[in-house]
């Protein structure tokens, strides 16, 4: 996403008000089940930051960096983790999640992917990335990988009624981009294969169950997440975010942290 009207309105989906905030707060819970104190977690396709703000203030003891190739995202992204007193631990850099492994001095303690994947062009694309999970994996930090996605409708019309039906009051150019972004998604045979290439067979994943346009794949690390005093609750979860959030939990059961 790099036209103005598709990055604003992506960036303003997140927000405290916004259609993404449910699906920011499932996967926070999950990630938070898989991160040991002070993890760095690198996110891959990180857009705006939005997320990553969301759970920098869920869990004040992480240390994150999101890769993105939009300079646009990345721009208006780390200005909003500055406004927002965040830019000591976490920052958004210009990044391709198919050569990152060998990027950093140290290696992350999570590898995290929130609607990212489907913007990879090629299966060969797919599979450079999950190689360069399994690098990781392999490091010593024995990482954890966690990664959330649409899942491709096996009908073209479910793709263009779904942001309709489940966005409505979202901008225009949010729900066309929600709608490509499901017709170019990977399968969850696709995806599942891909990563267990990668990675290994220890990853593990879930379709969700009656609305199969959704699905998570995860790998727990060497060291355990979880801690309960490191969670910090928002105190003002808006009530349709709380509810998208528990639907997402029953619909791709098991989850971790759920």
């Amino acid at each position: 996403m790099t036209e103005e009207a598709s990055v604003r309105a992506f960036h303003e989906a997140g927000n405290e008000q916004g259609p993404l905030l449910g699906i920011y707060h499932f996967n926070a819970r999950a990630i938070h089940a898989l991160a040991p104190h002070g993890s760095t977690i690198l996110d891959l396709g990180s857009g705006s930051g939005r997320f990553l703000a969301y759970l920098a203030h869920r869990r004040p003891d992480l240390r994150l960096i999101g890769l993105d190739l939009s300079r646009e995202m990345i721009a208006l992204g780390n200005e909003m983790l500055r406004a927002e007193g965040l830019s000591d631990r976490a920052e958004l850099r210009e990044g391709d999640m198919t050569t990152f492994a060998d990027k950093f001095s140290s290696s992350p303690d999570l590898v995290t992917s929130i609607f990212s994947l489907h913007h990879l062009p090629t299966a060969a694309h797919l599979r450079a990335c999950a190689s360069e999970m399994g690098k990781i994996v392999r490091t010593p930090t024995g990482a954890a990988i966690w990664v959330f996605d649409h899942a491709r409708p096996r009908r073209e019309d479910t793709a263009i009624r779904f942001p309709e039906v489940f966005t409505p009051a979202a901008s225009r150019a949010f729900k066309t981009d929600s709608s490509n972004s499901l017709q170019a998604s990977w399968s969850f045979d696709e995806l599942k294969e891909a990563l267990r290439a990668g990675v290994g067979a220890t990853m593990q994943g879930a379709l969700a169950r009656l609305l199969p346009l959704y699905q998570i794949h995860w790998h727990r690390g060497a060291r355990t997440g979880g801690d309960t005093a490191l969670w910090m609750a928002p105190a003002d979860l808006p009530a349709q975010a709380a509810t998208d959030s528990r639907d997402l939990a029953m619909l791709l059961k098991p989850v971790p942290g759920w």
